[in-house]
């Protein structure tokens, strides 16, 4: 009732304080008029999103509260609920702008419920000079999103093999519903807005285009919550620089710096950073691409003495006018090289993210050996990658296998992330980490990973054995038309395992450490010009073996209970360790209210399930509507 309450007073507002204006009358204006040509010209844009959400559990974690029923109002994800951006041109082509992006009014359970409205992302201002000499760009102010190189500064992109029924609020709106879903069937690609794919920094930004000799430059220096001080008002900086060169339309190079710092204590005497340098490389063959980076760094804190570790990420791929197109991926990095702003994540020095709460709890936690997909490095590993794509008529495939393996041997655990019912789990404790009834749950933005203790570990707490992980991952894409409207179908599947010996493909069986297979599958249909239905379906199932932990179910449990009710015993077994079951199943609506202006409702039933882990039991329903007008 309080989201359709809401969403009444909204459009009531809008037009009980709209004005009825007469045909060639000017507004009222106490500015003098002015007869002579403007000197600057000003331009606004931006957006305004409300969000409304419900949930209803009949079955809830003991120890998360044991709410039933939620209702809320806003984005709990810290999200603008309003962007404000002011662009200006002055007659010398001097550009400035500004960027106001302010938080939600509905902060949601908090001690104080009379918040005012915040600026807590803060207000950017920008201005773009333009010489004989080149183009000079530069920003600073509130929160910006800054992108170099994959070993620097660059949020983690795979190959965009996702479930697309569930939107990231700063997705920009389509001309029509359906074209989200026709240029992801058409390209694999979907605009998830400027956070994808770049890293939050607050501080000065600087950039240099058209220079001379084919040169370009760029920059910031500031404060990343990816690296924080353990005091909340001690120093703590991050700088960036590229410079890069285009030495010809088909070759470039490209050398990149980063050097982070924080205080580790109130005096200031301790310190943890590091520092790296890259070089980077792309160079283009008639349909051959190859994207290169190499780089060492050097990590020092007052417990690990100063170390240096090196890095290289290869990516060859054939045009994607070749018959199959191609693309091979190799990567090596140390667990020397650290650094918590780049395209991997990093696994072997776990002190150097901030414990800080309120600030630590909502940046990247610190993963334990994870278990990921393609397209997702990792320090302290190896390994080798490669994916295809081919298409018959309307129906378009890909995918891709991977073998990796660890350098040295490490934390005696394991983590990885649901694909299904990721971001309904997220929802439930937001930004926390070591949650659940067992404390193995951490909430990342719009995600959950979950850890898993090895008991096969050496005397200093370290897993006996170096890691091997496999993926497999393949996707298929259907476009057809029905009444004469269009439909689009995606199905995703995603073989994740963790062995102790190397093998090409993924094994199966008690051997195996933690296996994950996960199966979705999205519906979207063309209704109308202003309406598309959306369904989703996704099936997940993780199993551990003896070396990993033990449930606190007496009894053992069959790692498929349909082929157990069949009697066929040698396609499954029977375990006391992890044997998750999660499903959801959900339906919605994207609708077109106007040219620029849409609403869009989701409603989802869940199931998290372990039957050897009697308490990790989640089952309900969750309901959400989003309105969303640019300007």
């Amino acid at each position: 009732m309080r989201v359709f309450f809401w969403l009444i007073f909204f459009f009531w507002a809008g037009f009980s304080f709209s004005q009825d204006t007469i045909i060639n009358q000017k507004p009222f204006s106490s500015n003098i008029l002015s007869y002579n040509n403007p000197s600057t010209t000003i331009s606004f844009s931006g957006y305004y999103r409300f969000l409304g959400f419900v949930r209803n559990q009949q079955e809830t974690f003991p120890n998360n509260s044991g709410k039933t029923v939620a209702i809320s109002s806003g984005d709990a994800y810290r999200e603008p609920m309003l962007l404000l951006k002011l662009n200006g041109k002055t007659r010398d082509k001097i550009t400035f702008g500004a960027d106001f992006m302010l938080n939600s009014l509905y902060k949601g359970p908090s001690s104080d419920f009379t918040q005012a409205l915040t600026l807590n992302l803060g207000l950017n201002l920008s201005t773009s000079i333009t010489t004989k000499h080149g183009t000079f760009n530069f920003k600073s102010g509130g929160v910006s999103w800054y992108r170099q190189s994959r070993l620097t500064v660059w949020g983690n992109r795979s190959f965009n093999r996702i479930s697309i029924y569930e939107r990231r609020p700063q997705t920009p709106l389509n001309k029509t519903p359906i074209d989200r879903y026709s240029r992801y069937y058409n390209s694999g690609l979907i605009d998830q807005g400027v956070r994808y794919g770049s890293r939050a920094f607050q501080g000065i930004f600087f950039q240099g285009l058209k220079l001379p000799l084919n040169f370009s430059v760029k920059g910031v220096l500031g404060k990343s919550n990816f690296n924080r001080s353990v005091l909340e008002n001690n120093d703590n900086f991050t700088g960036s620089f590229q410079l890069k060169n285009t030495l010809s339309t088909s070759s470039k190079i490209a050398y990149n710096y980063l050097s982070s710092w924080a205080n580790t204590d109130s005096i200031s005497d301790n310190r943890r950073s590091y520092f790296l340098h890259t070089l980077e490389l792309d160079k283009k063959w008639n349909k051959i691409q190859v994207q290169m980076e190499l780089g060492v760094g050097n990590y020092s804190d007052p417990k690990y003495k100063a170390k240096k570790g090196e890095a290289i990420l290869v990516n060859i791929k054939t045009a994607k006018s070749t018959k199959v197109p191609l693309n091979l991926q190799l990567y090596r990095i140390s667990p020397q090289f650290v650094n918590v702003t780049g395209n991997f994540l990093n696994t072997s020095i776990l002190e150097v993210f901030p414990n800080i709460d309120g600030v630590g709890t909502t940046i990247r936690t610190p993963y334990q050996s994870p278990m990921v997909g393609l397209g997702f490095p990792v320090n302290n590993r190896q390994g080798v990658s490669i994916n295809a794509n081919v298409n018959f008529d309307r129906l378009k495939l890909n995918g891709g296998i991977g073998v990796f393996a660890e350098i040295d041997t490490s934390y005696a655990a394991l983590s990885y992330n649901h694909n299904v019912n990721s971001q309904t789990l997220s929802r439930i404790y937001l930004f926390a980490q070591n949650w659940g009834p067992y404390n193995a749950l951490n909430s990342t933005y719009r995600g959950v990973y979950e850890t898993v203790n090895i008991t096969d570990t050496t005397a200093a707490g370290l897993a006996n054995f170096k890691k091997f992980f496999n993926t497999i991952e393949f996707q298929a894409k259907y476009n057809n038309k029905i009444f004469g409207k269009n439909y689009y179908i995606f199905s995703l599947t995603r073989l994740n395992t963790c062995q102790k010996d190397l093998n090409i493909l993924p094994q199966m069986g008690s051997e195996v450490l933690i296996t994950q297979f996960s199966q979705e599958v999205d519906l979207s249909y063309e209704i109308t010009d202003k309406a598309a239905l959306v369904l989703t379906y996704g099936l997940e199932k993780v199993m551990g073996n003896q070396y990993t932990d033990i449930g606190d179910n007496p009894d053992s449990t069959a790692t498929n209970s349909f082929l157990e009710s069949l009697g066929l015993e040698n396609l499954f077994r029977y375990t006391n360790s992890r044997n998750q079951k999660n499903t959801l199943f959900g339906f919605g609506l994207d609708y077109k209210i106007g040219n620029n202006a849409m609403l869009f409702y989701r409603f989802n039933r869940y199931r998290y399930f372990d039957p050897n882990f009697i308490d990790n039991h989640l089952k309900g329903w969750e309901m959400m509507l989003e309105l969303k007008i640019n300007f």
